[in-house]
């Protein structure tokens, strides 16, 4: 199994080793075609793209069948631009994903995923359970399994108004087959690219949520999903009355459980077990009712 992975940077000398090792230290039976696209940094982040180029390809110790490794550097329009450009320099793959430069992938990711490819085809698109790190890298929070319905994904509720948490990019595979057929990232997009992205995804697909840490994405100051505002405005601009309407529908009849979702999960070393679950109305009842479906959810399963 190929996959395909994409980092676009900006003056990322801070992060960008943590992230880098993040991907080349995934251990299993695939090959790793990783390239980071440059936008033009002014600081070190370029001295250590080309010292992480020297070092894949000598003595650098591989946990996977191997890596292909690049770095180009240009200016752009853009993070999903840079992204776009890395992935078409990347070629074909079996999985693709983009990190970007202050986030990480947790260990074992790339070997979930694959396993989960690879047994389950009709599975198109997947993503983790969301999770933060502080600028330290310690965790901050780990979301429990959280019911994303492929309708309410294409409809646009999951942005931190109508419904939380937010799709996590860091933590999402993908088919390329699916990035080919909705053509990629728009960018004209700035803030809010991959909503943009995953509510393509949801009207050719579900999106299955696995019951494993697959990302972290990184709290820091600076950072561009810090603009909220602007966010939900390029959100609110992008979407036609009639889509508007139909996403206040859609978080009306999320909120009464009115929905169905699929989750991956697993008992110890068995199989990935692909399941569809109606949503239950408890988690909307309060911390003790939603911890109480958390709890149904990681041991039991869903009710019969």
């Amino acid at each position: 199994m190929r996959f395909t992975i994409v980092t676009p940077v900006l003056n990322g000398e801070r992060f960008i080793n943590e992230t880098i090792l993040s991907v080349v230290g995934q251990a299993g039976d695939f090959t790793i075609r990783y390239h980071v696209q440059d936008a033009g940094s002014t600081d070190s982040t370029l001295k250590l793209l080309a010292a992480w180029q020297h070092r894949l390809a000598n003595d650098f110790p591989l946990n996977c069948a191997g890596i292909e490794f690049s770095f180009a550097s240009a200016p752009d329009r853009g993070l999903y631009d840079g992204v776009n450009r890395g992935f078409a320099a990347c070629g074909d793959a079996d999985a693709m994903a983009w990190i970007n430069a202050d986030d990480r992938y947790e260990a074992g990711a790339f070997a979930t995923v694959a396993q989960i490819f690879k047994g389950h085809p009709d599975i198109d698109w997947v993503m983790g359970r969301p999770t933060t790190i502080n600028e330290g890298g310690e965790m901050l929070d780990i979301s429990p399994l959280t019911a994303f319905p492929r309708e309410c994904i294409a409809a646009g509720i999951f942005d931190g108004r109508f419904a939380r948490p937010f799709i996590q990019q860091e933590g999402t595979f993908w088919r390329p087959e699916l990035w080919k057929k909705t053509g990629g990232l728009d960018a004209n997009f700035r803030f809010a690219g991959d909503f943009d992205l995953w509510r393509r995804f949801a009207a050719r697909s579900d999106l299955v949520v696995v019951n494993a840490i697959l990302g972290c994405f990184r709290f820091r100051s600076g950072q561009l999903s810090s603009d909220m505002t602007r966010y939900r405005e390029e959100i609110d601009s992008s979407l036609s009355p009639r889509e508007k309407e139909t996403r206040s529908r859609a978080s009306t009849r999320y909120a009464k459980a009115g929905f169905s979702y699929r989750i991956l999960r697993r008992h110890y070393d068995g199989p990935w077990i692909c399941e569809r679950w109606p949503m239950c109305a408890l988690p909307f009842l309060g911390a003790r009712a939603f911890w109480a479906e958390h709890w149904r959810i990681s041991f039991l399963g869903p009710f019969n």
